[in-house]
């Protein structure tokens, strides 16, 4: 399953990210680092930086990444 998770670099995103990937998820994390930080998105997750009202950006992530 491909899931995106929005604020996946601030303390509770990041332990939801870690969870779906151990389940097996494929996870593209949106955050716009205001509070999060780069260094706790696992590496294996796909990172995009921007914010979740950027409509055209939230719709390229979704298309791009198939979700």
């Amino acid at each position: 399953m491909k899931v995106m998770v929005t604020g996946g670099a601030g303390y509770i995103g990041s332990i939801v990210v870690e969870e779906l990937i151990k389940w097996g998820s494929d996870v593209v994390v949106l955050d716009d680092l205001s509070k999060g930080h780069r260094e706790s998105i696992p590496t294996s997750a796909v990172f995009v930086e921007g914010n979740i009202g950027d409509v055209p950006l939230v719709e390229r992530t979704l298309t791009e990444n198939d979700i």
